[in-house]
């Protein structure tokens, strides 16, 4: 799209007018575009759809008629161009003044009057006491995931007593039989059972503990009521089981020959390192992420806020589309959601308003703190920032920018930007207030855990 210029005039209250003109050139462009698409649609005697000459289709539908679908057509991506180089964000839809189109390859102007965001009266957001978790990894923490990649790692080996016991792994043959008859699908041949994993139905596993190798036992048993298939809910089955082999799991040691096979360290020492460092910074990462929110909820619970209804009907589009997106990608449906979670459209509806609210007022707020600390965001910081998420995604990082420039999303990565340096300045001037995890809230918040900011210093 050839590029639009747009002025910005401020009117009373929220509102302003953007005095939009589009180049000649992409008037005619438009044109064009309308005309090759009506050449796809009208039936002309004599001519094959898509093959009927410009000269025609205009001679047969009208030079009016072409120019008033091509601004039909074009309007309201010309509108949403202006809003993105206006760096504006109506709220509602806006009310546009324009003429018709003249002539195909003349400058076209309008004007479109929108209702911008309220501008929230800020309360008190530097200075806040807020409480911050202090991270805490323990040793036996450590042991634990070491133990999982033992178990990961470990083998079957048989034992040398004939009794199963708890903990065992037996080699089995089972057949179910249900009045008497085989039970579908409630046969296995070779089946390896942990003892105890409570993969069969109750009473299964505690059936066969103290069995020997060789023995075949009888197990009387009742499906729990609410087992599916329901057909064998409540109903009494009966198990032939025979014991083939005995064998129990066998962990490597936790030494240096098991961190070399098992891990990318050399020794156990820095394969324990790793994992309280990784354990240790998944913790910070989400404790600092809770500091930043909990500033958030604070700063914005300070602020006097009033939502327009539209913004609010809005979000709640916005949020919609996002969950049926997410729910397609794991190859779900909206309908299928509403009944796992035993929502209709009006709770649903509900639910969205009710966060829509919330996400909005912080948006106000962190967009008034921004603007009033006078928060910048550069091109190179919107580049750099759309680079380094083709890097975590695994994207072309060139590719991407083309297509954040051709998509218009420069400016929404703008705004993320700025609302994200302004909850570092609530982060930058806060104080945080230090707690273990566990630890009591009255009495244990002493001074000597509060962190004195450089400005509170005299």
């Amino acid at each position: 799209m050839s590029d639009i210029k747009t002025s910005v005039s401020k009117q009373e209250g929220n509102s302003v007018v953007l005095e939009v003109e589009v180049p000649g050139d992409e008037v005619k462009a438009r044109v064009d575009q309308t005309v090759k698409k009506m050449a796809r649609e009208v039936n002309i005697p004599g001519f094959r759809k898509g093959k009927v000459p410009r000269p025609v289709i205009i001679s047969n539908v009208g030079k009016q008629t072409v120019l008033a679908q091509a601004l039909t057509d074009a309007l309201p991506e010309w509108y949403e161009a202006a809003v993105l180089e206006a760096d504006v964000k109506p709220i509602d839809q806006p009310e546009l003044d324009f003429e018709a189109i003249e002539e195909e390859d003349q400058p076209f102007s309008f004007k479109a009057t929108v209702q911008l965001p309220p501008r929230p009266k800020l309360g008190k957001y530097t200075g806040l006491e807020v409480e911050k978790m202090v991270v805490e990894v323990d040793p036996g923490e450590v042991e634990e995931q070491v133990e999982r990649l033992q178990l990961s790692v470990s083998k079957l080996e048989a034992v040398d007593r004939e009794t199963l016991e708890k903990g065992d792994f037996a080699l089995i043959d089972f057949t179910g039989y249900l009045d008497g008859e085989p039970l579908e699908g409630g046969a296995g041949k070779d089946h390896m059972l942990e003892l105890g994993g409570g993969s069969f139905i109750p009473g299964f596993e505690e059936g066969i503990e103290g069995m020997k190798k060789g023995e075949t036992r009888k197990l009387k048993l009742t499906f729990p009521d609410d087992y599916q298939p329901e057909r064998l809910a409540g109903r009494e089955v009966e198990f032939e089981v025979e014991l083939k082999e005995i064998k129990e799991r066998v962990l490597p040691e936790a030494d240096d020959e098991f961190a070399a096979e098992a891990s990318e360290f050399d020794t156990i020492k820095e394969l324990r390192e790793d994992i309280e460092k990784r354990l240790r910074t998944a913790r910070e990462e989400n404790a600092e992420g809770a500091f930043r929110q909990n500033l958030v909820e604070q700063a914005v619970s300070d602020a006097e806020v009033e939502i327009p209804e539209p913004m609010i009907k809005s979000k709640v589009r916005e949020m919609r589309e996002e969950l049926e997106r997410t729910l397609k990608a794991q190859g779900a449906t909206m309908e299928i959601y509403m009944e796992q979670t035993g929502m209709d459209e009006e709770s649903l509806h509900q639910r969205l308003s009710q966060q829509a609210e919330v996400y909005v007022k912080q948006e106000l707020v962190l967009d008034t703190i921004a603007d009033v600390e006078g928060i910048e965001v550069t091109e190179e910081d919107i580049e750099q920032e759309i680079r380094d998420t083709a890097g975590k995604m695994g994207y072309d990082p060139d590719a991407l920018l083309e297509g954040a420039r051709d998509a218009g999303h420069y400016q929404v990565v703008r705004r993320d930007l700025l609302r994200r340096g302004a909850i570092d300045i609530l982060v930058a001037k806060a104080v945080p207030i230090l707690r273990k995890a566990g630890q009591e809230e009255e009495g244990e918040a002493e001074e000597g855990q509060k962190i004195i900011q450089p400005e509170e210093v005299e």
